[in-house]
This record gives C-alpha cells, structure tokens and sequence, in this order.
C-alpha cells in the first residue's frame, strides 16, 4: 500500500493533482506537400550492372533538404529505397552495361514514407566500340585473318551508380507532413 501511494504522489506531485509537464517539444505544423515536388537522392552503396539482378533494392538518402513553404520537410541525409527494374549485362564487341532503377520512396522528417514516382532512370555505360575496331585493326595487321575477330574479346563497361551519380525523383501523390523545423536558408524551395 505504501509502494502504491508513492507512485501516485511521484506522477501527481505531492498535492494529488498532476504535475506540469514542461515540453520543449516544438509543435508540429502540417505542410502540404504537393505531388511533383522533386526529391535529389544519391544511393547509399554502389549498385552496378555487373552484379544486380530486377527485383534488387537498394537504399538512398536524400542529397538536400527538401524545403516546402519555409518548412523542412525531408531531411539531407533522410533515408529512402530504390528498386532496380532491370538490367543489361556489358558484353563482347564494345557492349556497354545498362541499368534501370526506380526510386520507390524517403522518410518525411515525421516518418512517414513519402512515394516517389516510378519514372525510370536508365545510365548507360560507356561503350567501347572504338576500342573494338581498333583491336581489329591491329589484330589483323598482326595476327591476320584471326585478327578480325579479336573484336569479341572487347568488354565493354558496366554502369556503377554510386553516391557521386546524383539522381532525381518526384513526390507521386500530395501528402501532408507534419514539420518542426523551419528552413533557415532555403537551398531547395519548392
């Protein structure tokens, strides 16, 4: 019974009436953000046409915060997912590699998943079909008529995003977020 009573007192104060919660905790302010507002992201670990495979996904943080009417809301640095959506492996005869991803979403500043449109984004690799008829070239002045096929031997590059291949995506639908930081320079205002 003792116990008991100490707790009560301990979350009540000593008069039995609650004790004044002193908050330091901003209030949140709903911001509209609307369908459209465009996202830069970089992903987090290289993902390469070499090894990925569809289906893949891939994490990517935010590369500016995201600033819609004076409020943050999309943190830099804020996390998000990625999909790859298919894949082109480089080959022989100067072949380059091919990928296409889609950035499916990024955490808002309240937590909430923010989707993104699904517009693909496709890099090609470099290609090295110049290379290849050279070693043709050469490989037919030196090797004769095998030299004309040594152009089969000829990579060409596979494409690795990394987080030095900024990539842009778009709010899919409006949400609201609830945001607690105002902006103090905009560097990304919608």
């Amino acid at each position: 019974m003792i116990a008991l009573v100490f707790a009560f007192s301990l979350t009540t104060g000593l008069c039995g009436t609650p004790s004044p919660v002193s908050s330091t905790m901003p209030v949140p302010t709903t911001v509209v953000v609307p369908g459209g507002t465009p996202v830069r992201v970089a992903v987090t670990d290289p993902v390469s046409s070499a090894t990925a495979k569809v289906g893949d996904t891939f994490n990517v943080r935010s590369t500016d915060d995201i600033v819609v009417d004076g409020w943050i809301v999309v943190a830099k640095g804020g996390g998000g997912q990625g999909e790859v959506v298919s894949v082109d492996r480089a080959g022989s005869h100067g072949h380059p590699g091919n990928l296409g991803i889609k950035i499916d979403w990024i955490y808002a500043v309240d937590g909430e998943k923010i989707r993104l449109t699904s517009q693909e984004k496709n890099e090609e690799g470099k290609g090295e079909q110049g290379v290849s008829s050279t070693m043709t070239i050469v490989s037919w002045a030196f090797l004769g008529l095998p030299g004309l096929f040594a152009h089969n031997w000829v990579k060409g590059h596979d494409v690795v995003l990394d987080s030095s291949h900024p990539l842009k995506a778009y709010v899919d639908d409006t949400v609201h977020i609830a945001a607690t930081t105002k902006a103090d320079d905009a560097g990304f205002a919608h």
